[in-house]
């Protein structure tokens, strides 16, 4: 077996950040990325799930599959159960991978920031992360303003980045750890793996 997908995206589903994933960062970064990589890009989304799968199982089964987890940080990423384990799981996976001297220099994970981090996670805070705070227009009217232009631009510079980062990543393995979300008021990070 190998990789599935080329990217996990990981971000909170409600309200306005969905809406900005679906309407814009999306689809712009699965176009920049076509021109980037040599095969069509492979980009997980959990709305795309085919009906009738398990999704709980089916969204850990591609985080399994996946060689980098975009992920997309505002307040509400590190108040979700999901995409904390999500996060969790692939900073698992770096450490496995640095035991073993085979850790790429830069991690597993793509962050993207959506909003002020003032309320995330420490460890993110100390981590390196793309700042899209002044692209983060959620409604399709987004897409007609001299803006868009702009974060086309820096989308492309994204994909440029991750197309040379995936290089980097180690083949997989079927025995990474998965960090299941738990319905707690603790945070996922840190959790046993399964």
């Amino acid at each position: 077996m190998a990789y599935e997908y080329d990217i996990f995206l990981s971000y909170p589903r409600s309200g306005q950040v969905g809406q900005w994933v679906h309407n814009h960062f999306l689809p712009v970064l699965r176009d920049c990325l076509d021109v980037q990589l040599a095969e069509v890009p492979r980009i997980f989304v959990d709305t795309a799930q085919p009906t009738g799968v398990e999704w709980p199982e089916n969204i850990m089964e591609a985080l399994l599959r996946s060689r980098l987890l975009v992920a997309v940080w505002t307040p509400p990423f590190f108040r979700s159960l999901w995409c904390t384990a999500e996060w969790a799981s692939m900073l698992e996976r770096e450490k496995l991978l640095a035991v073993s001297g085979r850790k790429p220099h830069r991690g597993l994970v793509y962050p993207v920031v959506y909003s002020d981090g003032k309320y995330f996670d420490p460890r993110a805070n100390v981590t390196q992360a793309r700042d899209l705070t002044a692209y983060t227009y959620p409604y399709p009217g987004f897409r007609e303003s001299a803006a868009f232009l702009k974060f086309h631009d820096v989308v492309m510079s994204i994909a440029e980045e991750i197309g040379r980062h995936l290089e980097e990543i180690p083949d997989w393995e079927p025995d990474w750890p998965i960090i299941k979300p738990r319905p707690t008021s603790a945070p996922a990070i840190g959790l046993a793996s399964l």
